[in-house]
């Protein structure tokens, strides 16, 4: 499905924290000057992950001005055709933040409001779900399921509502956060709705075209023979799943399961394009602005890390502010940085499912911040790793983290564990309510990678879910001591450590 992942890694989104409550103010005059050095220990980093099979595109740009801008890999690896800056990428749950910005669009042209209901858009609106607000479906606290199908299952109109309306909710509207893909497709089927035109066309004429964006949308700009050898083959680790202009769509655009919340297809160069577009009033007024970065939240939220339209929010260990969203269907992935305070933009987009993918853009974030940061490249993501990884995951699960560990110290050392496959693992017997098994998984994980913030903060979730508070505080420290941009480790211990 088309995901959004906070924690980067894999991580669920009910396990997310958002806290918000007023609008975070970004600074002033902080933009960040790109070294030399820094520009180096980013190349040689996407240069480490080169070797070990990393294909798509990445961008960093500094204070407008992109400084690397190039592909890896290949985009069709049976005509040996290499990914480069004009590849063009599934771009995922990215498409959030474009519906957003048509939502505010609209209503700057006064043709609705986020504070109207549903029920102005749509007829036999349940009792339960009559008070939904446009406002909510954007911060996903509408409580609505977060899908009710496949990507590209086929599926008309009128049984997409009727099956979405009639599902039952998640919670009250309005108050708790769920991450939820139907509420940003009947989003935009309101901007059908209200516009006259369809998705694809009112965002191409009032956000693509006046920020010069040609290569993005879903049929825009009518994808020809030419522009269509520019669409990257998508591969699940090494086999062939194909274009996604090659799957199953209703006419010119994805079936409601993916309109509107994600599947829109672009390249780096034009997501920068946006994110400068979005400096300036030429799109969105500084109201709507305003709306887009600092909505109103609810009351039980902080103003230092909450979702707002289509965009995560962060207050970064800088006090600047970290604009963020990504997106994946487990074959593409992309991820958005943008720290506009700051002026720095980063933009990687991929065609090939490698989970040590997921974690680039926060890798380099990180380098570029920190000058003592120290990156580590990831495992290989290749089938013997796998094995190996599932292997260790079943034998902690049988036999007990110990056995695990005396077998991962007697391995060969050719082979080694996937991070990301077992904090998949965790997430998984966290949902299953496995505790005492998710702790041991994630106890694994933070042996094998003592230096990755993301083992110690996802041990410190499943400890907290456990109810053992001084473990949680533990392992949350770490992790912030591994990576002060955890926003999720420093809320949550503000939290448990009342401060």
């Amino acid at each position: 499905m088309s995901n959004y992942l906070t924690k980067i890694i894999y991580i669920p989104i009910l396990t997310i924290l958002l806290l918000s409550a007023v609008g975070l103010s970004f600074a002033q005059n902080t933009s960040w000057r790109a070294t030399p050095k820094t520009v180096k220990k980013v190349n040689d980093y996407l240069g480490e992950l080169d070797k070990i099979g990393y294909s798509g595109a990445v961008l960093i740009a500094f204070n407008g001005k992109p400084l690397i801008s190039r592909g890896y890999g290949y985009s069709d690896v049976e005509r040996k055709i290499k990914n480069s800056p004009n590849t063009v990428f599934d771009i995922g749950s990215v498409t959030k933040q474009f519906t957003a910005a048509a939502i505010l669009k609209l209503e700057m042209q006064g043709k609705l409001s986020t504070d109207d209901k549903i029920t102005k858009y749509f007829q036999r609106v349940p009792p339960d779900k009559s008070d939904i607000t446009i406002h909510q479906l954007l911060r996903h606290s509408a409580g609505l399921s977060g899908t009710v199908g496949g990507d590209f299952e086929k599926i008309i109109e009128a049984d997409f509502v009727e099956k979405v309306l009639n599902s039952p909710l998640r919670f009250p509207a309005g108050t708790r956060f769920s991450y939820s893909n139907v509420g940003y497709s009947l989003l935009a089927l309101i901007i059908e709705k209200v516009s006259g035109q369809s998705y694809e066309q009112y965002l191409y004429e009032n956000l693509w075209k006046p920020a010069a964006m040609e290569t993005t949308g879903y049929t825009r700009p009518n994808f020809d023979k030419n522009l269509i050898a520019d669409i990257a083959v998508g591969y699940q680790m090494e086999q062939r799943w194909g274009k996604p202009t090659e799957k199953e769509w209703d006419k010119t655009a994805p079936y409601l399961h993916l309109k509107g919340n994600g599947g829109i297809l672009s390249t780096t160069g034009d997501l920068f394009k946006w994110d400068q577009a979005l400096l300036s009033d030429k799109i969105l007024s500084k109201e709507a602005k305003e709306k887009y970065y600092h909505p109103a939240l609810r009351d039980d939220e902080t103003g230092n890390s909450y979702y707002a339209y289509g965009w995560d929010i962060l207050k970064t260990n800088r006090n600047t502010t970290r604009i963020w969203h990504n997106g994946t269907n487990r074959v593409f992935y992309a991820d958005f940085y943008r720290f506009i305070d700051e002026g720095v933009t980063i933009i990687l987009m991929t065609n090939k499912s490698l989970n040590s993918s997921n974690d680039t853009g926060r890798v380099i974030s990180q380098i570029i911040f920190d000058p003592d940061y120290e990156p580590v490249v990831p495992v290989p993501d290749n089938a013997a790793n796998r094995a190996f990884t599932d292997e260790i995951i079943k034998l902690t699960l049988e036999k007990g983290f110990d056995a695990a560990i005396e077998s991962y110290k007697n391995r060969n050392k050719k082979i080694d564990l996937l991070e990301n496959v077992i904090n998949r693992k965790g997430y998984e017997l966290m949902e299953e309510k496995k505790l005492k098994e998710a702790i041991e998984t994630f106890k694994l994980s933070v042996f094998a990678f003592p230096k990755s913030a993301n083992a110690f903060d996802s041990l410190g979730e499943a400890y907290l879910e456990a109810g053992d508070k001084k473990s949680a505080v533990e392992n949350y420290k770490k992790s912030l001591l591994l990576d002060p941009q955890n926003g999720n480790a420093r809320e949550v211990l503000k939290r448990l450590e009342g401060k």
